[in-house]
This record gives structure tokens, C-alpha cells and sequence, in this order.
């Protein structure tokens, strides 16, 4: 039999070119001469979105446009399904340029969306190959349409772009040849009743309707939810979401037509149907029901204002063989019968279909090829989700999509443009093996790529091998070399309320601990004992008391227990000439030395603090008159000076006491005050800003200040000995004496990555919340003083030691400030208590986060109500977290965890997925970080040992966990001998651990793997 041979005819004449009328669009006239209009969207719903919402939001857009385009007019939407291959990316940062090229030549999936709009060709004219009606008229009111349709879109977030005669010419081209690439391939076309052949390609269309035997759902809805029972049996999916899941194919194109036509003839060609079936009713049951299906589309169009249309759907797809093509046929059908679709087994018009499918061509459908429903149900069978893609932004992290292909999100920069979020802030939730700590180590990858300072506290040892990759300083806490700050060391312009907040919080902590609260008496005395510190430091000496007021220095004093009344007193006194050293000590103007000792022994004892604990009129300033008096007289140098400066006081005195005007008596009254001052400076120096410094200010302060005649503060209120007893374990001598007292190193602040590795003292109940709290406030300075750069704060396990009511203000005022400065704080947990039982949680972290990162909650299940509730998770984001590692998606791919990244109100799962390169260097296995050491330590530079350790796994042939086990017995990297003798033991054992055997034999021997090498070769030779 011959085969017919004849020439493809291209079912278009032509354009207009848009530049020659001034319309942003060219359009392309079918073969009948109907013009054609085109638009590029992207289907609004991205797959897995989840959100039943979405669905109908663009199920009524895509109504909205059949309502704007109108009666007598066809739209075609064409959904193409291609595969592309991954490029990867240059870098110059060697672990990205790593990632890169994991997925170098990766095949991924995309989807394009075309929409078509032309009028509708009489079945007629088609037969007579005659030209249509043209109005030019109607051809104004089509693109005056497609302009509002555009605007339509634009406002829906549908990205719409007009088509050009080189966007017609692609997709045109693209569906002849079922390839979409920028330079097409073109083939011959074997017909056949079954498929087309294209050269070695085959083709199948699968019309969705047999117009004779019309099997379709007698309900359908705009989407469908997943089946099972499982945690995410609820989410919404596309409808014909199957299509996404469809492998083997190379080009699948979904063709959906509608053509509308004018309206009242067709209702009442329907009506008079109706009747018709109504009269023969009594012969044949079938007709009534044909007649109340009739009746009840009418209904709906008189009621809800619906269309009726005339609908076409097929599936055309491409496979490299014949049995794959087939393969994918059988696939599909069952997919669309448990859709209740039966598709057409007539579908003999293998060529027709194929060229309805082409772009702008839907007119060519004749009408065995469609069926009659309302616009509302047609559009229930259009497709509406799309593929994420890279976020527009020039700060972007890079994960996989749910294919696994890399994707550019960007966690902060846009979102925070456009609202989304209003901090940088995260939460970070997953269980033990979920991969918290794998992820953020790619996360603080990938933020060192920018101008960041990241700062980690960890109690792990999980960020070892990033930070050495990345030449940070690591330091970790041991009793021998403590981690030493001196939260104190400031200069005067970083003094403000924030500090005294924080070094109130820092010393209440070590007074009490961290479970015990703060009462305001307490609060305000070491506020105030802080605020005097640092006045007497920065302005002793400096004459500060010049520019103040009488009223003003007078309410100083008041601070240090000095009162108006004493003021007055001493000043009246000062006047009279009484209260000098001789009166004081209550011994003649010409007392000789023992005299003078045998006063102040008496004196001493009975106006000594300690005697006088217990009483509530004691002056402590009686006891220091009397030691200033005697330190005075029992120096011959020094008393021979007063006695000088006594006899020009008492001629002074005389001015005082006859004072010429009220004026004069205030500048004396002031002069008497301001001496005060000078004296409380000499007794209350603050020698050095130091814990140490500080702990020397209170012993000589705070017996002035508690012992506050007006107020008096008891032993109940703030015990002054216990006090000072507690806080001497952190003065010098004691056990932690250089803790708060030796400055960190002043290069820290300039280091863009430093761990603070403290698990050694994570069960010390005293020293791990200072220490932590300690770190927390040196990235404090450093957020401040590096203001061109990003700064993040990551906070593992150690922050639960912080977490107390005591230090939730100070964690609340960390959440809230780091935003002003371009930074973000990170806290990262494993335990469900920690977010549900902890107030200090609920109440700084997870409301000023922004960002929740969540990682596989299936051990959470029984209890996620509650921390859906306390994350304001709605059920749709539920939904969305457990497909988390749930979706048949494995294949073909290195292993990797999903989590959920919400950022605002809505949230996407993303894949992380790593190269080897990076997966050796965020592993947080031991033996595995082990092994890579050992490299490092050989090679001597990170970069290197990786490139080594992977070029050694290649040669040697027998897995990662087998080559680290061997690396660590060794000790060093594996090399010939080594492997030769690992191929020697390994078959003589099978079934038995080889590892366990040599480290058996190393111990009985008490030898190294090397020496035991080199024996077996001595005994073989």
C-alpha cells in the first residue's frame, strides 16, 4: 500500500505589525482570514501552593476573560510542558561553584502558558475553504478586548505580555516540530489512525471527549484535593496536576478550547431540544433526563448569568519510542478516569487534533470535536498551576524546587521591599535528624557570600567545618582558656540605657540566677550603682559640677545619701567653725600622736558599719569623718597643712558668717557643696572599667547609698554582703576571675564569621547563661559599630539558657533592635516544650520573627495543633509542611531534606540538596568531620582536602561510610597501601564487620593501622 504523500499546509496568511498602527502587538490572520491575538501568562497558582483559594481566584479571572472576549469568539489556552537541562552558574566561591555543577546538565521541567483569541469560523465556510466575514469593525472591538483582557491579567498577577510575530513564529514553530528551542528542528509527519510520527519521535493526541459518548464527571470543582488519609489528604491540587508527575516524554502540550457563541440562539436552540426530548419522553426514559440536564443548564444560565460554550481538551504529547509513547497513553487515561473522563477511543483524527493544537488554530476543530457545557464548568477543566521560579532580586540563597533543581529565593531583601515581612528575624523548628543544623550551615554558606557578619553560638560542634572552609575564628569554652569579655569596657558615647539595661540584667544574673526575678528596689539599686560608676569614671576630674545648678548638685548628692538638710548643716557649721579635725576626733588644737591614735580607737569602734548593722538612725558618714580626721592629724606633712588651711577658713568663715547679701551666701553655700563633690570623688574613684573595677566601685559605694537615712532599705531588700560575696567569684582571684574581666580580642569585631563553640560549660548553671548573654551583647557592639554590613545572630540549643523571665526583656529589646541595623537574629530549636511551655519564647521570639523555618514535623503530628497555633499556621500552610519529604520525588537525585520556609503570612517547602563537597563540610556526623580533618590536617588547606577526599572515594569504589571508617582507623588520608589492603581482608570476611575486626586486631597489637600495613607487607615479602 502507498503512503500519501502531500505538503504540510501552515494554516496562516500573514500579519499586522503592530508598529505600523502604534499597538503594543502583532497579529497573526488564520488561514480564513481571522485575525489572531496572543498573550503570554503565567498561571497564577504555583504547584503545591496548596491554597484552594488560588484556584478559585484564577478560575474566576480566566471567567472574567470569557465574559470580556465576548459571543462569537473562540479562546485557546495552550499549556506546554518541556523539559530543559540545569547550566550552572560561575562562581568564584569554590563550594558554590560545587553546587553548581551537582546540578550541571540536570533535566527539569518547565511550563509556558499561551493564550489565543480569534472569532469563530462557520463550519460552512470551512467546507468551502471560503473566507470568513472580515469587520473591520469587529476587528477593533477584538483587540480593543484583548487590551482589556491584558489589563485583566496584569492586575491578577498574571506577568501578561503581548505576542510578536517572532513569539507567534516560536510557538508556532515549537508545536510542529514538538521541541521548543530556539532553532527548531523540522521532520516529516507519518500519519497514522493511532499517533504521528515525527522522524524517531512519536506523537499522541488524547482527546479528552467522544462527542458520541460523552463521559465526563457530573460535578467538577475549579480544583481537587490529594486522596489518602495522610496528614496533607486535604491539600488542593490542580485538577490535571497528574501531568506534572508524568515522566518519559519530551514535549506534552495541553490544548484547551472555547468557543462562545452568540447567546440567544443558542438558548433557544436548547429550548427547542428541550421540548423535543420532553415530547418523545414517553418512549424512552433517557429523554427525560436528556431533557432535565437541558432544563438545568438553562436554569444556570438564567440564574448565575453563565455561558454557554462549546469545549475542547486534549493532551498531546512526544516520546522517543514507540513503547514509552504507549506507556504514557496508559498512564494518562487511567489518571483521567479516576477523574471520571473517558477519553475518545475515535480519535482517528490523529492530524486534525495535532493541528488544532497549533497556535491560533483552533478554528480547524469541527464540531464531532466539541461539546456543549457552560463557560463555569469548561474553565473547571483549564489548568492553572505554574512552576516557581528565581525570585528577582540581587540577594538571593539558593535551594532546590520540589524537582530538584537549584532555585534563587531571597529570605529578606524582597519580601521586606514588598511587605511580606517586616523583620529578618527566624524561627527555626525541626527534630532531632531533621537536618536543622545541615541547613543552616548552607545558609551561613551561602550569607558569606555578602558583606556578612555572622555570629553563632552553639552548643554542637555543628559549624566546625563550615567555619574552617570559610577562615573564621572558632572558639570554644574550657576551663584552661575560658572565653574572657569585659562587657563593662565602653567609651562615653556608647553609654546610654540600653547598656545599664543590659549589665543591670548581666549582674542581678550573677547575683541570683537565671529563674529568679528582679524586684524594682533591686533594679533601681543597681541601676543606680551602674549610673554612678560610669558619671565617676568619664567625668571625675572634669569640672562637670561648673555647668549644673545648685538644685541639680544638691540632687546629686541625694544619690550618695547626702541630703539638703546635711548640706545646710555641715555648711552652717563650716560657717561657725565647728566640725574640724580636733573637734571631730574631740581632742586639743595640740594633741600629740598617741593622743590622737587612743581618740580614733574609740571613735572607730563605736561608729564602725558593722557595729551598727542593725541600726536604723546609724550615719555611716560619722565613721568616715572620723577615719578622714584621724588619717589627717596622724600625719605630721598632712596636719601641719590643714593647720595652714584651718586659719584661712576661719577668716572665710567670717564672710560667711556676715554675709553682705543673699547672693554672696549662695556662691559660699555653693562653693561648700561642690567641695562635697570633690570629696566623693576621691573616696568613690572608679579606677578602670572592668568587672573588677565595678566590683571595687560597690564596696565602697553601696554602704553609702543603702544606708539611706529618708529611705531605708533593708537586708530583705538587697543584702549588700551576700552581694558582694557571690559576685567575687568573678573578681580577680576567684574561679572566674578573668571571665568578665579580660577584653576579647579587638580583631573580633572585624571578623566576619566567628563560632562561639560553648559546650563545655552548657551544664555549668552559673557560667552558661553569662557566657551566653556575654556573646549576645559582643554582637550587640559589633551590629552597631559594622553599619555597611549585614549581621546575623545564630542562636542553637544555648539560647534556652538565656530564656528566662529575667533576660526576656533583653532578648525582646535583641529581636527588636537588629532590624535598624541591617541584622537578624536566629533562634534554632529542637524540642516541641521549648516553643509551647516557654513565655519568654512566645513572647520576644516568635512574635518578632517574621520568618519560621520548619523542618520535618512527622514527630510532631500528635501535638501540631499547638504549634499551629502558636505560629499562626492556617490549615492550608499545614497542608504545605506535611508534603514535607512526602512527594514521590527522589529519583534521580543525591540525598536531601525538605523544609518549610514562611515568610509573613504564607509559606513554599524548598529542597536542600548539596554537592558532596558541601555535604562534607556542613555534615555534622563525627566520624565524617573526623575523616575530612584528617585531610585537612595533611593538605593543609580545606579547599584542597575535599578535592582529595572525593578523588580518593572515586578511586577507591566502596562508599562514604566505608572510606571515613577506614580514614579514621588510619588517621590520615587513605592511600595504595591502605586500599590495597582493605581489597585484601574485606572478601575474607565477608558478612562480618571489617572495621570491627581491624580495630579488634590494632587493639590486641596495640599497634597503628600503618604498623600493622607494614607488617602484613614484611610477612608477604
Amino acid at each position: 500500500m502507498k503512503t500519501k504523500k502531500q505538503a504540510f499546509d501552515i494554516p496562516f496568511i500573514g500579519y499586522d505589525y503592530g508598529t505600523d498602527y502604534g499597538w503594543d502587538f502583532d497579529v497573526l490572520f488564520g488561514q480564513y482570514g481571522n485575525p489572531i491575538i496572543g498573550i503570554k501568562i503565567k498561571n497564577i497558582v504555583e504547584q503545591y501552593s496548596a491554597d484552594p483559594d488560588n484556584y478559585l481566584h484564577f478560575h474566576t479571572v480566566l471567567n472574567q476573560v470569557v465574559s470580556i472576549i465576548g459571543e462569537g469568539r473562540i479562546i485557546q489556552k495552550l499549556d506546554i510542558f518541556s523539559k530543559k537541562r540545569y547550566t550552572a552558574e560561575p562562581s568564584n566561591q569554590f563550594l558554590q561553584q560545587k553546587y553548581s555543577e551537582h546540578f550541571d546538565g540536570r533535566l527539569f521541567k518547565t511550563i509556558e502558558t499561551v493564550l489565543f483569541f480569534t472569532d469563530i469560523v462557520d463550519d460552512k465556510l470551512k467546507k468551502k475553504n471560503k473566507p470568513y466575514d472580515f469587520s473591520e469593525k469587529n476587528y477593533k472591538d477584538l483587540r480593543d478586548k484583548c487590551q482589556k483582557v491584558l489589563m485583566l491579567l496584569k492586575q491578577s498577577g498574571c506577568e501578561p505580555e503581548f505576542l510578536f510575530e517572532k513569539d507567534f513564529e516560536f510557538y508556532i514553530s515549537g508545536v510542529l516540530s514538538m521541541q521548543f528551542t530556539e532553532i527548531p528542528v523540522f521532520d516529516n509527519i507519518k500519519s497514522t489512525n493511532e499517533y504521528l510520527q515525527m522522524g524517531s519521535r512519536f506523537v499522541k493526541n488524547i482527546s479528552y471527549v467522544d462527542v458520541e459518548n460523552i463521559d465526563l464527571p457530573s460535578e467538577i470543582d475549579p480544583y481537587s484535593v490529594l486522596g489518602g488519609n495522610g496528614a496533607a489528604s486535604e491539600t488542593a491540587v490542580d485538577n490535571f496536576t497528574f501531568i506534572n508527575e508524568l515522566e518519559d516524554y519530551e514535549t506534552i502540550i495541553y490544548n484547551q478550547i472555547i468557543t462562545i457563541p452568540l447567546q440567544a440562539p443558542q438558548q433557544r436552540e436548547l429550548d427547542k431540544k428541550k421540548k423535543k426530548h420532553e415530547g418523545a419522553a414517553n418512549n424512552s426514559p433517557s429523554n427525560a433526563i436528556i431533557a432535565e440536564e437541558i432544563q438545568s443548564l438553562l436554569h444556570n444560565i438564567a440564574i448565575d448569568g453563565q455561558l454557554v460554550v462549546n469545549a475542547h481538551f486534549s493532551l498531546m504529547f512526544s516520546a522517543d519510542s514507540l513503547e514509552k509513547m504507549e506507556s504514557i497513553q496508559s498512564m494518562i487515561e487511567n489518571k483521567l478516569f479516576t477523574k471520571g473522563i473517558i477519553v475518545s477511543k475515535n480519535a482517528y483524527n490523529q492530524l486534525e487534533l495535532f493541528r488544532s493544537a497549533i497556535p491560533g488554530n483552533a478554528t480547524e476543530l469541527r464540531e464531532y470535536d466539541l461539546f456543549m457545557t457552560t463557560s463555569e464548568a469548561a474553565l473547571c477543566f483549564f489548568f492553572k498551576e505554574s512552576y516557581p521560579v528565581n525570585e528577582e532580586s540581587n540577594f538571593y540563597l539558593r535551594f532546590t524546587d520540589r524537582q530538584g533543581v537549584p532555585l534563587k529565593v531571597d529570605p529578606a531583601d524582597l519580601p521586606m521591599k514588598t511587605g511580606r515581612i517586616n523583620n529578618r528575624n527566624k524561627f527555626v523548628l525541626g527534630p532531632s535528624g531533621s537536618g536543622k543544623s545541615f541547613l543552616m550551615n548552607n545558609i551561613v554558606e551561602q550569607y558569606l557570600t555578602y558583606n556578612y557578619d555572622v555570629v553563632i553560638v552553639d552548643t554542637g560542634d555543628s559549624y566546625s567545618g563550615t567555619c574552617k572552609y570559610k577562615g573564621g575564628r572558632y572558639i570554644q569554652y574550657t576551663e584552661e582558656k575560658p572565653i574572657t569579655m569585659n562587657p563593662f569596657l565602653m567609651d562615653k558615647k556608647e553609654f546610654n540605657i540600653e547598656k545599664i539595661e543590659f549589665l543591670t540584667n548581666l549582674i542581678f544574673l550573677i547575683w541570683q540566677g537565671a529563674d529568679a526575678a528582679m524586684s524594682a528596689a533591686q533594679k533601681s539599686i543597681l541601676d543606680n550603682v551602674l549610673m554612678s560608676y560610669y558619671h565617676q569614671y568619664f567625668n571625675s576630674g572634669t569640672r562637670w559640677y561648673e555647668k549644673k545648678t545648685t538644685e541639680e548638685l544638691i540632687l546629686y548628692l541625694g544619690k550618695y545619701n547626702i541630703h539638703e538638710e546635711d548640706l545646710f548643716s555641715d555648711f552652717e557649721n563650716q560657717a561657725k567653725g565647728q566640725n574640724n579635725y580636733y573637734d571631730i576626733l574631740g581632742i586639743a588644737f595640740d594633741a600629740d600622736a598617741d593622743e590622737i591614735k587612743e581618740a580614733f580607737r574609740k571613735l572607730a569602734i563605736e561608729y564602725h558599719p558593722d557595729k551598727n548593722l542593725n541600726n536604723p538612725n546609724y550615719d555611716s558618714e560619722k565613721f568616715y569623718k572620723v577615719y578622714e580626721a584621724y588619717e589627717t592629724l596622724n600625719d605630721q606633712e598632712k596636719r601641719q597643712i590643714y593647720n595652714e588651711t584651718q586659719l584661712i577658713l576661719i577668716k572665710a568663715n567670717e564672710v560667711i558668717r556676715h554675709p553682705k547679701s543673699a547672693e554672696e551666701w549662695n556662691a559660699s553655700f555653693r562653693t561648700s557643696i561642690i567641695k562635697k563633690i570633690k570629696e566623693l570623688e576621691e573616696r568613690l574613684e572608679a579606677k578602670e572599667l572592668s568587672f573588677n573595677g565595678f566590683y571595687d566601685y560597690c564596696d565602697k559605694f553601696l554602704p553609702l547609698y543603702l544606708n539611706n537615712k529618708k529611705h531605708t532599705i533593708t537586708e530583705r531588700e538587697f543584702n549588700l554582703r551576700t552581694f558582694l560575696f557571690v559576685l567575687k567569684d568573678f573578681y580577680k582571684g576567684g574561679r572566674y576571675g578573668t571571665t568578665l574581666n579580660e577584653s576579647a580580642d579587638n580583631t573580633l569585631f572585624d571578623e566576619p564569621f566567628i563560632v562561639f563553640e560553648i559546650d563545655n560549660v552548657k551544664d555549668n548553671p552559673k557560667l552558661f547563661p553569662i557566657v551566653t548573654l556575654i556573646i549576645m551583647d559582643t554582637f550587640i557592639q559589633k551590629m552597631r559599630l559594622r553599619k555597611d554590613r549585614r549581621k546575623a545572630l545564630i542562636i542553637e540549643e544555648a539560647w534556652k539558657a538565656i530564656a528566662s523571665k529575667l533576660m526576656g526583656g533583653y532578648i525582646l529589646y535583641l529581636y527588636k533592635t537588629v532590624r535598624k541595623f541591617w541584622g537578624e537574629a536566629v533562634v534554632v530549636t529542637q524540642e516541641l516544650d521549648d516553643i509551647i511551655g516557654n513565655a519568654v519564647v512566645k513572647d520576644s521570639i516568635i512574635n518578632n520573627s517574621d520568618t519560621f523555618i520548619l523542618l520535618d514535623q512527622k514527630k510532631f503530628k500528635d501535638n501540631f495543633d499547638r504549634i499551629a497555633a502558636l505560629l499562626s499556621l492556617n490549615k492550608v500552610e499545614q497542608n504545605k509542611i506535611f508534603t514535607i519529604n512526602n512527594l514521590n520525588n527522589k529519583f534521580g537525585r543525591s540525598r536531601f531534606k525538605e523544609f518549610y520556609l514562611k515568610r509573613g503570612s504564607k509559606g513554599e517547602v524548598y529542597g536542600n540538596e548539596v554537592s558532596l563537597e558541601q555535604y562534607l563540610t556542613y555534615t555534622t556526623e563525627k566520624p565524617e568531620k573526623s575523616a575530612v580533618e584528617y585531610y585537612v590536617q595533611h593538605y593543609g588547606n580545606y579547599e584542597e582536602a575535599l578535592i582529595k577526599i572525593i578523588d580518593d572515594l572515586k578511586k577507591f569504589g566502596d562508599g562514604l561510610e566505608n572510606l571515613v571508617s577506614l580514614v579514621n582507623l588510619y588517621q590520615k588520608p587513605i592511600d595504595t597501601k591502605l586500599t590495597a589492603y582493605y581489597q585484601k581482608i574485606k572478601p575474607e570476611n565477608t558478612g562480618k564487620n571489617v572495621f570491627k575486626i581491624i580495630s579488634q586486631e590494632l587493639e590486641d597489637r596495640s599497634i597503628s593501622l600503618a604498623e600493622l600495613i607494614k607488617q602484613n607487607e614484611y610477612e608477604k615479602v
